[in-house]
C-alpha cells in the first residue's frame, strides 16, 4: 500500500513540474506568435501562424511525455493544402495539444468564445485569426459560421473543429452537431475526419498531467456534402458519428 501511495505522490508531482513547465514555455512562446501574425497579411499568416502552432503544440505534447504518432495516411492527408473542413473526436485535454501539432497549412480553429478569457492562449488563437463560436447564441454562432465559410474559399483556409462540441467526461464519443457539416455544405468544401486515438486512455477527465506514452493522429475517407437540408446533415453527422466510433474501436490504420 505504501509502494502504490509512494507511487501516486509521484505521479502527481511529475504532474505538476510538467504543468509549471508547460505554462513557462507557454508564456516565453506565445507572445512571439501573437506578435507575428498580427502584423503579417492573412495570406503569410496563414504559413507562418499553422507552423507555429504545430511548434507549440509538438513542444507541449513532448513536455507532457506524450509522443505525436502519425500514420501513413494522416501524414499524406496533412501535407496537402486545400480548402476543407477538419473534424475530430474530442474526448480529452490532449486534444488541445494534439490538435495544434497537427494544424497543416492555411489552418485555423474553430474555438468556443470563452477561449478568450484565458490568457495568451485566447489572444493567441485571436491573432491567428481563429473562428470564435458563442455556443450560448445560436445567431451569432451561425453568423460566425457563414464567415468561416466565405474566409474558406477566399483565403483557401482548412478549419479545424470538434462536432461533439465539447469533450466528454466519460471518454465515450458523444453526438455530433451540425456546425461542422453546415460550414462544409455552405462553403461546399470536403470534410476530412481526423481520428484520435488513445487519447482518453492518455489523459482521462480529472488528470493534472497525462500519462506517457504515443498519441496516434489517423484520418478517415473524406467526404463531400451535397445538400444544406438539416435533415440531410443530421444523417451525414450521425453516419459519421458511427464512422468514428468503428475507426475508435478497430484501432489506427497502420
Amino acid at each position: 500500500m505504501l509502494r502504490a501511495m509512494a507511487k501516486i505522490n509521484t505521479e502527481l508531482v511529475k504532474g505538476a513540474v510538467r504543468q509549471v513547465a508547460g505554462w513557462a514555455f507557454t508564456a516565453a512562446y506565445v507572445p512571439g506568435i501573437i506578435a507575428t501574425c498580427s502584423v503579417v497579411s492573412p495570406e503569410r499568416r496563414s504559413v507562418l501562424g499553422p507552423r507555429a502552432v504545430r511548434g507549440w503544440g509538438t513542444t507541449m505534447a513532448s513536455i507532457a511525455g506524450v509522443q505525436v504518432r502519425y500514420t501513413a495516411k494522416a501524414r499524406a492527408a496533412l501535407d496537402q493544402r486545400e480548402p476543407r473542413v477538419l473534424i475530430f473526436n474530442h474526448g480529452s485535454t490532449l486534444d488541445v495539444l494534439t490538435g495544434a501539432a497537427l494544424l497543416p497549412e492555411g489552418g485555423v480553429l474553430v474555438v468556443k468564445s470563452e477561449m478568450l478569457k484565458i490568457p495568451l492562449l485566447g489572444w493567441g488563437c485571436k491573432a491567428l485569426g481563429s473562428v470564435f463560436l458563442d455556443r450560448g447564441d445560436r445567431e451569432r454562432a451561425y453568423a460566425s459560421l457563414q464567415d468561416a465559410a466565405s474566409r474558406i474559399i477566399s483565403e483557401r483556409l482548412q478549419v479545424l473543429i470538434a462536432p461533439e462540441g465539447t469533450r466528454s467526461k466519460d471518454g465515450k464519443l458523444g453526438r455530433f452537431k451540425l456546425g461542422a457539416f453546415v460550414l462544409a455544405a455552405e462553403a461546399k468544401v470536403p470534410i476530412l475526419p481526423v481520428v484520435l486515438h488513445d487519447h482518453t486512455t492518455l489523459w482521462p477527465y480529472g488528470r493534472i498531467a497525462p500519462h506517457e506514452g504515443v498519441a496516434v493522429i489517423d484520418v478517415l475517407d473524406p467526404i463531400q456534402l451535397t445538400s444544406t437540408d438539416p435533415e440531410a446533415l443530421r444523417g451525414a453527422a450521425d453516419s459519421m458519428r458511427q464512422r468514428y466510433e468503428q475507426a475508435l474501436t478497430d484501432g489506427p490504420s497502420d
